[in-house]
């Protein structure tokens, strides 16, 4: 007499654990602008020294390292995703 109640019990305990999934679409997290931006390179002079030159490179190679940071931002920012 006992086992058909308790087969009961359980077969009501199993139904309430169904579980429905849902999912929810997560907005994109848009790329800042500033990443966005042109690099633009330092105006060159018509007339320079070598001196001149060397900020010039030093200017160029800043503004290179920049934009590579900038892209390597925008690479972590794809991975999150």
């Amino acid at each position: 007499m006992i086992a058909p109640v308790v087969l009961l019990l359980i077969g009501l305990l199993s139904g309430c654990s169904s579980t429905r999934t849902e999912y929810v679409q997560v907005p994109l997290m848009p790329i800042p602008m500033h990443l966005l931006a042109d690099c633009l390179p330092p105006v060159i002079s018509d007339t320079m020294t070598w001196g001149d030159s060397l900020l010039l490179n030093a200017q160029l190679l800043a503004v290179i390292e920049q934009c590579n940071l900038d892209k390597q931002a925008i690479r972590q920012i794809e991975q999150i995703r």
